[in-house]
């Protein structure tokens, strides 16, 4: 089961795509109007009209049971969403949060709060990232990501200065020959706007601040990680 709290534009997309493959979510909305919103739009006939300054709103849904996989914080209230994020962090340890951020000051303190991934639509377009992907396998990756049901998980890592990938190219890096990780691309710290593919084919230099983004088993990323953080 997904949860999405704040029924925001992006919330409402999100909302649609699941619709689309029939996926089981309920819509959390404390606010009068975008509640309306949510009625008339009816994706779900689960829309909730709480709070959540309470954390019994929370648990009655199942959040600490393991009935709830992922929870989207996507309202447009910065301060409801990292209030949220802090609740169901403080609940389920293992939850996978993804909350909406407009800024690196927001980002920050959704990830200390606890969210596991951050969204920010002047940065990258998820959900059309999401539209795009057409192949059963990659779609079928994804959605056990997504709900929790796979052993793959994804996985930022921040190069520092003088480590053993601060330097490096593309093409020099075989992670998934050394460790069985796939490289998802690159988010240069000097170019804040894009998102770099490794599937693109662009040999990009890695430099010191630059984050880096693997998809793999848990124990596979923590022996990279280990590895990224030994010295030249």
């Amino acid at each position: 089961m997904i949860v999405i709290f704040g029924y925001s534009k992006l919330a409402a997309q999100i909302s649609s795509q699941l619709k689309e493959e029939n996926k089981k979510f309920i819509i959390i909305e404390p606010n009068d109007r975008e509640y309306t919103f949510a009625i008339h739009d009816s994706f779900t006939d689960k829309i909730y009209r709480y709070e959540c300054f309470d954390d019994s709103e929370l648990i009655s849904l199942g959040i600490q049971e393991g009935n709830i996989k992922t929870l989207f914080c996507m309202h447009n209230e910065f301060n409801k969403n990292l209030f949220v994020t802090l609740s169901a962090r403080n609940l389920n340890s293992d939850l996978q949060i993804i909350a909406l951020s407009t800024n690196k000051h927001e980002t920050t303190k959704l990830k200390l709060a606890g969210a596991t991934t951050t969204i920010n639509p002047s940065e990258i377009a998820g959900m059309k990232i999401f539209r795009k992907i057409h192949k059963s396998i990659a779609f079928r990756i994804l959605d056990d990501i997504l709900y929790g049901n796979s052993n793959l998980k994804i996985e930022e890592i921040i190069i520092s200065k003088d480590t053993v990938l601060d330097g490096i190219y593309f093409k020099d890096l075989d992670i998934n020959k050394d460790f069985n990780l796939i490289l998802l691309g690159i988010k240069d710290i000097e170019i804040k706007k894009e998102f770099i593919f490794s599937s693109r084919g662009i040999n990009h230099k890695i430099d010191a601040g630059d984050t880096i983004v693997v998809l793999g088993e848990k124990e596979n990323i923590k022996r990279f990680i280990e590895y990224t953080q030994k010295a030249q």
